[in-house]
């Protein structure tokens, strides 16, 4: 039976937990997630809390979508044990928390964009597993950089933790479920599918004339072409997420644009490649 929760209780803390957090406005790709928590046979509890602290730009934070009664029956129909809806003073009292800053990976792409965003994302992942002490975490791949540096926090921190990552969900014509999405017109979600099939096309070229500094900007001029504002097309090591050399054996291209000024990241995986 699902139960809605405020607080974590010590009858919570003994149960074995895997965690799925979210800031809210649930769409199918946040219940991909759930579904990824369910197959681990442990209790799975889902949090919903819009953390101000990641939002560098207030109106963002005003403007996220709240649908709160509508995430609960989907959580209901899904089956969570926990659905977890915490006061903002509960995450963050008074004092005693800790701020958790991300390393030199946090303060570029996302982060140089976003300044503080990763210290906000951190930092309430950080209490959120204090207090719900989960042995399995579930996040998504579209955040990868994001994904890469919660990995790189538990090892920090030596915590007991493993993350189970979920795929990226898209919709028909290939754009990556946000929840950002829903401020799109239906012509701009048509447009925004172009950053799917240029990231692919993107891809194919570097694994096919090992030119990546070529097929970038080729992939940008390909944004400009669809009236689409980038913010980042970028290459990165999957392994350290810095900027490949002659010995990275898997990369990933990401990027950040805006369409009818909502911003909008995806990325994809680029398989073993050799120069």
């Amino acid at each position: 039976m699902t139960k809605v929760i405020k607080t974590i209780s010590n009858d919570i803390l003994v149960e074995n937990i895997c965690f799925i957090p979210t800031m809210g406005s649930l769409h199918d790709g946040h219940l991909s997630l759930v579904d990824l928590g369910k197959k681990t046979n442990l209790k799975t509890l889902v949090s919903i809390f819009l953390n101000r602290r990641q939002f560098n730009d207030i109106k963002d934070f005003e403007n996220y979508p709240n649908q709160l009664d509508s995430d609960v029956q989907k959580l209901y129909d899904r089956g969570v044990d926990y659905i977890f809806v915490p006061e903002e003073d509960y995450i963050y009292p008074s004092s005693g928390i800790e701020t958790v800053s991300p390393n030199e990976i946090g303060r570029v792409l996302e982060g140089y964009s976003r300044p503080g965003h990763f210290e906000g994302v951190l930092t309430v992942v950080k209490r959120l597993f204090d207090l719900i002490q989960p042995c399995y975490s579930v996040f998504g791949k579209k955040d990868a950089q994001q994904l890469f540096l919660i990995k790189n926090m538990i090892r920090e921190f030596n915590l007991n933790i493993q993350i189970i990552e979920g795929d990226i969900v898209r919709d028909k014509n290939g754009l990556a479920l946000s929840s950002r999405n829903n401020h799109l017109s239906s012509n701009a979600k048509l447009n925004a599918s172009c950053i799917f099939d240029t990231l692919i096309k993107t891809a194919e070229s570097i694994s096919s004339i090992k030119d990546y500094e070529e097929a970038i900007k080729e992939g940008s001029r390909n944004f400009v072409k669809n009236e689409i504002v980038l913010d980042y097309l970028e290459l990165v090591d999957t392994e350290n997420f810095k900027s490949p050399n002659k010995y990275s054996k898997k990369l990933k291209l990401l990027t950040a644009a805006y369409v009818e000024n909502i911003r909008l990241i995806d990325n994809i995986d680029i398989e073993l490649w050799k120069k």
